[in-house]
Parts: structure tokens; sequence; C-alpha cells
């Protein structure tokens, strides 16, 4: 009776095993690199909802108006745009004769009145922009109630000089009002739109906010 021992892998098949582990990795390593750009803007998206959704709510708890100032074209560190969170206790940040103000107010180093404080800066990541200006991937229209709320840019509300400023401001019922770069509160506007996008990535992520019940809502438009 012959007794056989175990074979081990021949030198062949352990060539052909490692081939395929090196593949699989490839594929898995691709596939993380080609996620990540899409990963990276849901994330920021979620952050920036976060961010002025959490400032509606300082306003409501606090009674003071909250800004959330929007700086599309400030080069930041790492990428392009830059939000601040501003309680304006003092109620006089969009007065031209405050000092400081929504129009001089420097977003690298922004000040604030004495009853006033700077609550959060977001930045945006280096793979995410405020943007793009054209709002290239934007989609149709919205529904109801975001039908009359442009999506085809990158700041609805922003202005249209250098920095192209904006702020949307919660008052102490959390209703949102929406300024310009000079400070002047934009009249009839239904709500707002704020969009962040990624050079690798189909579409846009638009955060929308209504005039009337300060709501916050992200839409995922054209990919």
């Amino acid at each position: 009776m012959h007794r056989h021992g175990h074979r081990g892998f021949t030198l062949v098949e352990a060539v052909v095993a490692i081939a395929i582990a090196l593949t699989l990795a490839m594929l898995a390593y691709s596939n993380f690199w080609r996620l990540r750009p899409r990963a990276h803007l849901s994330d920021a998206s979620s952050e920036l909802v976060a961010l002025v959704h959490g400032a509606r709510q300082q306003a409501l708890a606090t009674g003071h108006n909250v800004a959330v100032l929007v700086f599309p074209a400030y080069a930041g560190t790492y990428g392009t745009g830059r939000v601040i969170v501003y309680e304006d206790g003092d109620f006089n940040l969009f007065s031209a004769a405050a000092n400081p103000n929504f129009t001089t107010l420097n977003p690298a180093s922004p000040a604030h009145g004495p009853n006033s404080t700077i609550v959060a800066t977001w930045d945006a990541p280096a793979t995410v922009a405020i943007g793009p200006l054209n709002g290239a991937g934007a989609t149709a229209a919205l529904p109801a109630p975001y039908a009359t709320i442009p999506v085809n840019v990158d700041c609805s509300f922003c202005g249209n000089l250098a920095d192209r400023r904006g702020a949307v401001v919660f008052d102490a019922r959390g209703n949102a009002t929406f300024y310009s770069n000079v400070g002047i509160a934009l009249p009839n506007l239904t709500g707002g739109s704020l969009s962040l996008a990624a050079p690798d990535v189909a579409g846009q992520r638009t955060l929308l906010v209504t005039g009337a019940t300060g709501s916050v809502s992200l839409w995922n438009q054209g990919g």
C-alpha cells in the first residue's frame, strides 16, 4: 500500500495565484481612485448642509441673526471657496455704517462686532469647489417648492463683482433672507441655491434654502 503525501503548489500554480491576486488588487485600487472624487464631493456636500442647517438652528436658539457668508472665488490652502457662519448679535452686519460690515469683511481674517462672533469657517477641499459658475452640471428645474430657485449657477444669490460674495441670513424665526455682495437684501426671492462640483465627477450637488421657511435640502444633479 502506497502512502501519498500532501502535494504542494507547483511553481506555475504559485505564479498564477500571484498574478490573479495582483490583478484583483489593481482592479480594487483603480475602483478606489475612481470612486474617491465622488466620495469627496458627497462628504463636502454633507458638511456644507450640516453647516447651513446648524446656522439656522443657532438663529432659533439665540434669537440673533445668523448669516451664512459665501465666498465662491476665495482661494484657500487646498481648494476654491469659503463659507463663514457669522452670528450677528449686533444686528448690523449689513449696515454700510457698521465696522465691520459684509461688503468690507475680509474672508481671510474676518473681524466681528462686540456682540457678534464667528461661529464656523468651512473651506472647500482640494478636489471640490463651489461651482461651476455656469452650473454646467445642473439638470432641468427642480420640482415645487424649489422650481423657482435658479440652479444653473454656482451661487444664485451671490454678486457679480470680483469675489462674488453673497449671504443667507436666518432670523430668530428661522426664515431666510438673501444678500448680494453689496450688502443689500435681494427682494422677492423664494430661495437660493449653492452648488459644489468636482472635476472628475459628473453633475453637481446643489444645496437649496427656501426663504419663507428657511428649510435646507441637498439635491444630486446630473450625475
